[in-house]
């Protein structure tokens, strides 16, 4: 594994009548020959792009770009370091 950004998910529970939101971490991995999310894994030829753009102070959203489509994930501070590791395997 080359680096990995966690990202996060937020899951609305109803326990006791009450309603409560509970964040749960995963983690999106960068490999030499891959990109492995919570939801799916994509060969790195398959990845055509990355992107974030911050919403708030805490949350922004982390973009992967792939054959299959757009997958947005929610994440706590910028993916800076993750996009630069990408630029450097990307096939081009």
């Amino acid at each position: 594994m080359i680096c990995s950004h966690p990202v996060f998910t937020t899951k609305r529970v109803i326990k006791d009548n009450q309603q409560h939101y509970l964040e749960e971490e995963s983690h999106i991995e960068l490999y030499n020959d891959q990109v492995v999310t919570p939801s799916a894994r994509f060969m790195i030829e398959d990845v055509h792009d990355v992107s974030y753009r911050a919403l708030s102070g805490t949350y922004g959203f982390f973009y992967l770009h792939t054959i299959r489509g757009v997958y947005s994930f929610k994440v706590k501070g910028s993916p800076e370091l993750w996009m630069a590791e990408y630029k450097k395997v990307q096939v081009k």
